[in-house]
């Protein structure tokens, strides 16, 4: 009886001891992940700073372009807002809006909205075709 109970005892401690060991190894595995973690957030973290400035950076350059667009653009008829027009028109553009659905929210003449559009295409180095105004009505 004394030999179970010894042999008891030494399972035990040798369950202990292995258990130890085996939560020393996860609590060193966990350490190396919450270190490789708080690398990874560092080297994220610094590409959002990046591209945060970049687009800082670009959105100036496109705002003094849009400008310059801007200042080149036909005059209008309407003296009023020409300027705020012509933003209009082209923030619509930017915004993927159809040249038809841009002439109906801006109440633009079809055709300077479309000089405008072709204009931004053409000062962009854009390749391709022009914005059409076949199938746009007058707004009314």
């Amino acid at each position: 009886m004394l030999d179970w109970i010894l042999f008891a005892v030494l399972a035990a401690s040798g369950a202990a001891i292995v258990h130890n060991a085996a939560k020393k190894k996860l609590q060193r595995r966990i350490e190396a992940l919450e270190r490789d973690l708080e690398l990874y957030t560092d080297v994220v973290s610094k590409m959002a700073q990046v591209q945060a400035k970049t687009f800082e950076k670009f959105s100036v350059q496109f705002d003094e372009l849009e400008g310059r667009i801007l200042d080149l653009g036909v005059p209008s008829p309407i003296p009023d807002m020409p300027l705020e027009k012509r933003h209009q028109v082209l923030s619509l553009a930017r915004q993927g809006v159809a040249l038809e659905d841009i002439v109906k929210r801006v109440k633009a003449p079809v055709g300077e909205a479309e000089l405008l559009l072709n204009l931004r295409k053409y000062r962009s180095g854009v390749p391709g075709g022009a914005y059409a105004a076949e199938a746009v009505a007058p707004p009314a």
